[in-house]
């Protein structure tokens, strides 16, 4: 029986690529949609029903809104925290 070696892809230097921008990007709180409480808040609240499996807690905030994905993302964390 043989043994296949694996074939190795070449690596590509990151550092060396011009087409690449290293500069982080920040958003200022001003460009930013809404409160930054209200979206701490949704989060937070996600995060409680998520830790707790409280699935008959659904999303209070409007489908679609930027709240209402902050209350899923803290739901998903809530759950990852619970494992």
């Amino acid at each position: 029986m043989r043994i296949r070696e694996p074939s190795v892809q070449p690596s590509i230097d990151l550092a060396t690529r011009s087409d690449i921008s290293m500069t982080p990007v920040v958003i200022e709180p001003s460009k930013l949609s809404g409160d930054n409480g209200a979206f701490r808040d949704a989060y937070e609240r996600g995060g409680e029903a998520g830790m707790h499996e409280m699935e008959g807690e659904e999303n209070p905030y409007p489908a679609g809104s930027a709240l209402a994905k902050a209350f899923e993302h803290g739901y998903l964390d809530g759950q990852k925290a619970r494992r």
